[in-house]
This record gives C-alpha cells, structure tokens and sequence, in this order.
C-alpha cells in the first residue's frame, strides 16, 4: 500500500502541475424539436478527436440552451441525446487560442422511436459498452501498449489477469476461451498478436448460448482493426524497447475500399530480449531434507506478423469474402542453475547443477471465407463462415546435469548430457451458419449450427550422450508419440424480445462431443463420447436513459485439452516429472451474474457481483515418488465455489482529466475430496485494482496505470500478490497524422510471480523474477487520400436510415 500512496502523490502532484499549464475555451448551441422548434432538455457530451474521451458534456435548459465551460483547445466532437428523439452528432468542432468561443448552428432532432438493447457509455481511450450479454474496451488508442502484444493488452483490461507463463486467467480463473473476430484462437500464444492490431476486447462473462459453451469464466473476444473509409487509407508504426538491452519492432497496414471492393492488409515484425531470474525451496516431510534451487537465464527472439482480405458487397446487406494471417518466429532460451539438497539439520548433503539450453519455431496460419446475407429490412439475415487454421511448434530442449557431494567433489566424469525435441501440429476446421428471424418490432430468434474439428499431434523424442561412444542414443523409455482428434458438432437457439425498458433472452445449446486419444507409441487408444444442454438466460432492465440492471445465468464447460490427457511421462528435470490423465472428465460449470450500471455526466459506476459453482474440477496434482522426485499431473477434484464483485468507475469531473478504476474482489473454495484424505480444501480470498488516469496537458497528454493482484488460491496453494505502475507520455503532430509516444512499463520493478504449495508429501515455494522495467519509444504515421466528401455522404445515409443525422460545423458562428 505504500506504493499506492506513492502513486496518489505523483499523480496529484501531476495534476496540480498540469493546472497552471491548461488552456480552454467555451460552446455554446441550442437544441429544438425539428418540427416546431420548441426548446428540448437534451443531454449534450463533449468527445475529443482522434481519441473519442469524453471530456465534458452539458444538460440543456428549459429552452433548449447549453454551455459547455473549459473545453481544451482542440478537435472535438459533440453528441446529443434525448429520449424520443434519434440521435445527432457534430463533427469538428475546434477551438483555438484565436477562437476561444463557439456558438453552434441551432441543433435539431427529429423524434423517432427507437428501441435498442445496448447503453453506449464514454471512457477513456474510448466506448465501454455494456449489451445484455457482453463488456467492450475499446484499447486501440492507448499508448500504453503501443509496440507490445495481445498479452500486454490484456494486462490492462479490468477483471482480466496475466502470469509469468502467459496464463490468461478472468475473475482468479485460466478457464476462460479465447476468440479472435469471435473465432476460436489460431494461435499457440498471444505474444504472436500485435497489440497495434488490435481494435477493441470483449468480455462475455455470461454468454448466449449463440457463443460456444467452454470457458469457466466466460470469453475474451479480441476484435482486430478494420478499416471502413473510402480511398486508400492506412498507417505505418516504429518502435524501440529497451530493457537490459535493446529490442525493436515495426509495421505497416493499408486499406482500399472503392465502390462494392474493399482491401487490406497488414504486416508487422519485431524482436525482444531480456533476462530472467528463479527460485524454488522444496521442503519433503519424509524423510525430511530439502531441495533449493537458484538460477538465471535470457530469453530472446523474433517474430513476423501478417494479415490480409478482400470483400464484396453484391447489395446492400448482401456481401461475401476472404481474409487470412499468418504468423512465425524463433525464441532462444537459455539458463544455469544451483540445486542444492540439504539433510534434517540443515547440512548440505549434495548438490548439482544444469545448463539449459532451449529454443523453438512456431508457424500458423489461417483462411475464412465467410458470406452475410441480409434477407429483408426488418433483420432477417443469414450467414455463414468456413475457417481452417493449421499451427506447427517445434521446441528443442538441451540440458547438462552434473552431481556434487558436499565437498563439492563430482560423483562421476559423465555428467547427464540429454536433448529432447517436441514436434506439435495441430489442424483446426470450424464451420458455422447462422440464422436470424425477427418476429416482430421487438422480438427475434437466432438459431444456428457450428461444427468444431480439431485434429492434434504432438510427438517427443529424447535423447542421451554416450559418453562411450560419443553418440546420442534414443531413450525409448520417454520417447512418445499421441495424437488427440476432437470433433464437436453444437446447434443453438435464442428468443430474445422486450416489453417496454424490459428485454431477455432465452437460448439452449446441445453439443455432442467425440473425442479419440491414440498414444501411437505403444498402439494404445482411448474415446470418450459425451452429450450435454447448456441454458442460458440474460435479463436487462433499463432505468431512467442511462441506467441499467441485468441478471443472467449460463451453463459451461471446460473440455481437458491435449496437454493434460497425454499420459506420457516427460522427466524434464531429474526431480520433477510431468504427465497427462487420460482418463480426466469436463469440467461443468452453473453461473450466475448480477449487475446495475449507473451513469452520469460526471461519474458512472457499474458494480457487478458474480457466483459460479463449479463440479468436476479439472486441477493439478502432486505426489512424490521414492521419496523425493515430485510428479505433477492432473485430476478431477471434487468441485469448488467463487463468488465476488467487480466494480468500475469512471469520473470525468474535469475536462482536462480522466479517471478509471477497477476493484475486484472474490473468494474462492475447493470443496473436500473424499479420495484423498490427506488433502485439506483450500480457501481464500483475493482482490485487484486496475487505476488509470489521463491527462491532456497542454503539450502532452500523459497516462498512468497502476494495478495490483492479491494472492490467489489455487487447489493445492496460493500464487503471490504482484503490483505494476505504467505510464505513457504522447504528442501529436502534423494535423494529428504522426504521433510519437514515449512509455515506460514498471517503473518500480515491483512485477514478480511464484506459488505456494502444498502436497501430500512436501510443501513448495517458487518464485520467478524477470526483466519487466522497460523503457519504450514509438512512432505512428497514418497516411491517405480519402474522398472526404464522399465518405460524409455515405456516413450520412448510413446515419439516416439508422434513425440519426449528421451535422458538420468546423467554424464557429
């Protein structure tokens, strides 16, 4: 907490001197009904440009009149609102130093009915949007992940956590499923995904049963970047990092669309490096005597990144196309260790040391070919989308282990020198047809069918050196080759409907699951074949304009991948083994959701409570075998209960700053299991804070992030609280077409991670120390020669047959 003073300090102190620098000027404008010209008491909302904040905002008075006081000079836009009447927007309004005051043309709404399931709030760095089934972050403008991946993205997405290995976990859960474009994930990690390609995530806690049911916690959709202008259009990005040593990366995208055509493609490439550090302390009850290890390595490598497409439009509503990415790169890893094992005093008895060295490909690519057809004005619409995605991993493990006594005397002159290798392939086909059906004004139902199949394969070979010979020899006895092929037939269906400020949803989905394991080493093989339902129900009840409760409730499952059902033994460390289960059952999950979102000019807060009763637990398990070798596997633990609350606030009190936090906090119980005995359930309870501010100075705009994560229970332990502080400092130039920030990632070098754990036999401490203090500079230039007057065009009907106009007033009046 004294790092969270500290941070309160700096930022007010920033505040304080950012005060004496700010500039602002004032709007003024009037809004009537289009007919008769009658004052109307609308809400008003000042949005800066290119960023979309929400800097101030206005309610009108009896006649229709507003002022909008200490606006930032600048490029802004305004949107007004009134219930009854559809929506206007006012682009360009600029203020200047030479004109400090403007007075808007009268603004004039035209009353419509307009029935909508959504509530568009401003925050900062874009919308949140809360619908009935999902959250939307919209981070493409941050500059705190600008030259990073989808992982340093999600870093700042609250309810939404990050460990050491990649593990993306929501809400103290890794059972969550991962879409990108609202496909399943093509890629093997998240680092392999640029973070300037990203547009927005959306987090779907409890979704409709149109979404396919895996993930405990719900899904995280990441949306990539789609450019609609007309013309060519496009952005080309730079960016060094610097850490221990130097790292950079680049990218380029463009964007054509011209009458029904539209193109664009993609391509980035990069390179990082940087050290880590690591430590375990494992205590053996019987007999007893410990193990420590210490040790250090660096990590590095390179990666390219590509997407492309192209879309027809044959009518309006009515359009097919084809797009596609691909990604690969190298990483080398390499470290040196000290393991030393001491006796019931406390003696060094023995000890030995290893020198890894590893490194691995990746490759992966993806085609979708997709069409929508929209069959008449009022929503009826079908469409449909074929994707296949294939991923190659090649990883290659070399170590050499050599034995001391306590005197520090070798125990033999051929130290184990091995070298393992891994081949992973996997093939993935979805294919999903959709269809819309609306009832009547208010009412629909969606029905659907998606076919997953999922064809894996992972072979490991493992080799020792014979010192005899100077040969490697094969170590049959390792050696395993397993496949795992899944094949998931699901169809679904949706009413959904309203009743005044009341709309639900009611939905079913069945799933049929195949699933065939064949361990190809021996001739072994295993199928399991299972039938389930998964209801789903979403309420939402409006209050006033802006406010909202929803209540839903959904059924999901966590199939067991192929890592934790492949039953061959991988003795990665001559102390520690790892091996699958193949006879793991899925994971069910019950859970529920209740939430009210409250909005003002001023402040909005959206408390959000959750409980999820989960049965069939699919966790890890560990055991020793002859005494001191610890074996990690997995099993179906008996169940276990989280409930908790989440809780985002966003204030925009001063124009020149925003403020957005988020608190987590839930609790979290393995329910006892009667098979092992010796097992106690573990409890516990944590909590996170994400805390962001912006702040548009008057040469700069300035971003800080803090966020802090408590300890976390697991089933057999905890892992440790750990704490980061970002900032981000940004200018624009040359009519906002460059922007060059400067960012810093962990200023007080406070990120760590490790466990705690506790066996039947021992009890395990780990930690993991690497080099997260990073230094970072990025350019951004966006080009093109868009049809400006064509696009307003089209904007504009667009907006019409939306039910909103479109207003343009560049110059005061």
């Amino acid at each position: 907490m004294n790092y969270l003073a500290r941070i309160t300090t700096y930022a007010l102190f920033a505040v304080l001197l950012s005060a004496s620098t700010f500039a602002a000027g004032k709007i003024t404008g009037k809004v009537t009904d289009s007919k008769d010209n009658t004052g109307i008491e609308a809400d008003v909302k000042l949005l800066s440009l290119p960023d979309s904040n929400v800097i101030g905002g206005a309610k009108c008075d009896a006649n229709g009149s507003f002022i909008i006081e200490n606006v930032p000079f600048g490029s802004h836009r305004i949107e007004v609102s009134f219930i009854g009447y559809a929506s206007l927007t006012v682009e360009n309004v600029r203020l200047s130093e030479q004109n400090e005051l403007i007075s808007l043309d009268t603004i004039r709404l035209k009353k419509q009915d307009v029935t909508t399931d959504e509530i568009l709030v401003e925050e900062t760095k874009g919308l949140i949007q809360f619908s009935a089934d999902k959250k939307i972050f919209n981070v493409k403008e941050s500059e705190l992940t600008k030259g990073g991946t989808a992982l340093d993205v999600l870093k700042k997405v609250p309810m939404v956590d990050v460990d050491v290995n990649d593990n993306v976990s929501m809400r103290g859960s890794q059972n969550v499923k991962i879409l990108i474009d609202d496909k399943p994930s093509r890629f093997v990690s998240l680092k392999q995904i640029p973070a300037d390609a990203i547009e927005r995530v959306e987090l779907i806690t409890n979704p409709p049963a149109k979404y396919e049911s895996e993930g405990v916690t719900g899904l995280i959709n990441i949306v990539m970047k789609k450019n609609n202008k007309l013309g060519f259009t496009g952005s080309a990005n730079l960016g060094g990092n610097y850490t221990q040593k130097l790292s950079g990366w680049g990218g380029l995208d463009f964007n054509f669309k011209k009458n029904s055509w539209t193109v664009f493609s993609g391509i980035y490439s990069g390179t990082w490096n940087n050290k880590f550090s690591y430590s375990r302390t494992t205590d053996y009850f019987t007999p007893v005597s410990s193990l420590n290890s210490d040790g250090l390595g660096k990590n590095n490598g390179h990666w390219i990144w590509g997407q492309g497409g192209i879309e027809h439009e044959f009518a309006p509503g009515r359009t097919v196309g084809f797009e596609a990415n691909f990604g690969t790169g190298k990483w080398f890893n390499s470290d040196n260790s000290s393991n030393n094992t001491l006796n019931s005093l406390g003696e060094l008895a023995s000890y030995y040391t290893t020198a890894n060295d590893r490194n691995g490909l990746w490759e992966n690519m993806t085609g979708s070919l997709y069409f929508n057809n929209k069959l008449s004005e009022d929503g009826q619409e079908f469409s449909g989308d074929l994707t296949l995605s294939r991923n190659r991993n090649e990883n290659n493990f070399g170590t050499v282990k050599q034995d001391y006594d306590s005197l520090s005397n070798p125990l033999n002159t051929s130290p184990l020198n091995q070298r393992d290798t891994t081949m992973f392939k996997s093939y993935n086909l979805n294919a999903q047809i959709d269809y819309t059906h609306p009832l009547s004004k208010v009412s629909k139902l969606e029905v659907g069918y998606k076919g997953t199949f999922r064809l894996n394969d992972n072979d490991f070979n493992s080799d020792t050196l014979d010192y005899n010979t100077g040969i490697y020899q094969t170590n049959n006895s390792v050696n395993n080759h397993f496949k795992l092929n899944e094949y998931i037939n699901a169809a679904y269906g949706v009413f959904s409907s309203s009743i005044g400020d009341f709309s639900y949803k009611l939905g079913v989905r069945v799933e049929q699951t195949n699933t065939k394991g064949e361990l190809v080493t021996n001739g072994e093989d295993f199928k399991k074949n299972y039938f389930d339902f998964f209801p789903t129900v979403n309420l939402s009840q409006k209050i006033a304009k802006m406010h909202q409760v929803q209540l839903s409730y959904s059924r999901r499952i966590t199939r067991p991948n192929i890592w934790r059902m492949n039953p061959f033994v991988n003795k990665f460390n001559p102390r520690f083994i790892h091996m699958g289960n193949p006879d793991l059952n899925p994971e069910y999950t019950d859970s529920y959701e209740l939430s009210f979102m409250f909005y003002t000019p001023v402040l909005s807060v959206t408390p959000m409570a959750f409980y999820r009763q989960n049965h069939d637990v699919i966790s890890n398990y560990n055991y020793l075998i002859d005494s001191n070798v610890s074996v990690t596997t997995y099993r179906n633990a008996a169940g276990s209960k989280a409930y908790g609350m989440d809780l985002l606030l966003s204030s925009r009190s001063l124009g020149w700053m925003t403020l957005n936090a988020t608190f987590s906090f839930y609790n979290t119980k393995f329910d006892d299991d009667p098979s092992l005995t010796d097992y106690a359930s573990e409890e516990g309870f944590s909590w996170k804070t994400n805390i962001r501010t912006s702040l548009m100075l008057k040469f700069v705009n300035l971003e800080l992030f803090y966020t802090y994560t408590g300890k976390k229970v697991n089933a057999q332990g905890t892992d440790i609280p750990t704490s980061s502080l970002d900032a981000s400092v940004s200018k624009t130039f040359l009519n906002d077409k460059l922007t060059v920030s400067l960012r810093a990632n962990d200023i007080l070098s406070t990120q760590q991670w490790g466990q705690d754990m506790n066996a039947v036999d021992y009890r395990s401490s780990f930690r993991n120390d690497w080099s997260s203090r990073m230094v970072s500079l990025n350019l951004s230039l966006r080009f093109g020669n868009t049809d400006e007057n064509y696009q307003k065009k089209k904007k504009q009907k667009q907006n019409t047959n939306e039910g909103s106009d479109q207003q343009d007033n560049s110059q005061g009046r």
